[in-house]
């Protein structure tokens, strides 16, 4: 059994060998509460051709909408800053760490010293980044990315629950430069292939109970688990369920990453807290595999 952190599922999710299941679709939910009605679908933020089309269910009811809601508009990276490096991933690994890091770059052709030179979180993201490309997945064919290119063709507002400006300081503003990050990457690099074909199956077939288990089984620790997911997940629910983005009534079509939608805290169970019906929507189907 493969075990994995939530920093991958952040970066694939922050992102194959798909099965071809006849009545395999990804996991979506209604979530209605007064004139408010929700359609919440569970989002991978890499991909490729294979993950479409999307179901019909989802792209009717998105033309139907009054709007789409994501975690962040990307599109929106207009004075976007990041910090200045002031430590680096070569002041803070161990020689074994340097070492597996210098492996991995000659596996993606990437200079070592670029990345022994790079921050941590920066390290971290450049070498998922590759590795991403080299398995064949890019954002561009992630679901969010798609989704939004569509209510943009269909004259629909896209709304975003955070900035990007705060996704990036999320990363770039974890403890010791994001070394928890990095060290995560590298403990479960030799892993990852078969992590993430796993995840891009789950997410396929709709597997509910491998990404239940997926998010139970997460190493990552607390400090970043709370940043990541539970207090996004909190501020989601807030947001969703008030009027800062919603005013009064109306019909939404929400994604965010799966994951958020799965385990403990998860954005699902606090909108039902707050009173709103759940009811899974979607056909969930075994992928045929296991972490």
């Amino acid at each position: 059994m493969i075990k994995t952190s939530r920093v991958r599922t952040f970066l694939l999710g922050i992102s194959f060998f798909i099965s071809a299941l006849a009545h395999a679709e990804p996991l979506y939910w209604s979530a209605t509460k007064g004139d408010k009605e929700l359609i919440i679908l569970g989002s991978v933020h890499v991909g490729n051709a294979s993950l479409y089309p999307l179901p019909s269910f989802i792209l009717q009811y998105l033309k139907q909408s009054d709007g789409l809601i994501v975690e962040t508009d990307t599109r929106k990276d207009h004075g976007i800053r990041y910090p200045s490096t002031t430590i680096t991933s070569a002041e803070l690994l161990s020689k074994k760490q340097q070492q597996k890091l210098k492996t991995i770059a000659r596996q993606l052709e990437i200079a070592p010293d670029h990345l022994l030179q790079s921050p941590p979180w920066a390290t971290a993201l450049t070498i998922q980044a590759k590795q991403f490309k080299q398995l064949g997945y890019s954002s561009e064919y992630g679901i969010d990315n798609n989704l939004m290119i569509q209510a943009t063709l269909s004259d629909k507002p896209v709304i975003g629950l955070e900035s990007l400006q705060f996704q990036i300081d999320l990363i770039t503003q974890l403890p010791n430069g994001g070394i928890e990050l990095l060290a995560s990457g590298l403990e479960e690099w030799d892993d990852g292939e078969d992590i993430t074909h796993c995840l891009i199956k789950s997410w396929k077939a709709g597997d509910i109970e491998n990404l239940q288990q997926l998010s139970e089984e997460s190493e990552i620790n607390h400090v970043i688990s709370e940043r990541f997911v539970f207090q996004r997940n909190h501020d989601w629910a807030d947001k969703l369920d008030g009027d800062q983005l919603i005013q009064g009534k109306g019909r939404y079509l929400v994604v965010v990453g799966t994951l958020h939608l799965a385990g403990e805290r998860n954005l699902l169970s606090l909108l039902e807290r707050k009173g709103f019906a759940i009811h899974q929507r979607s056909k969930s189907t075994p992928a045929g595999c296991e972490f």
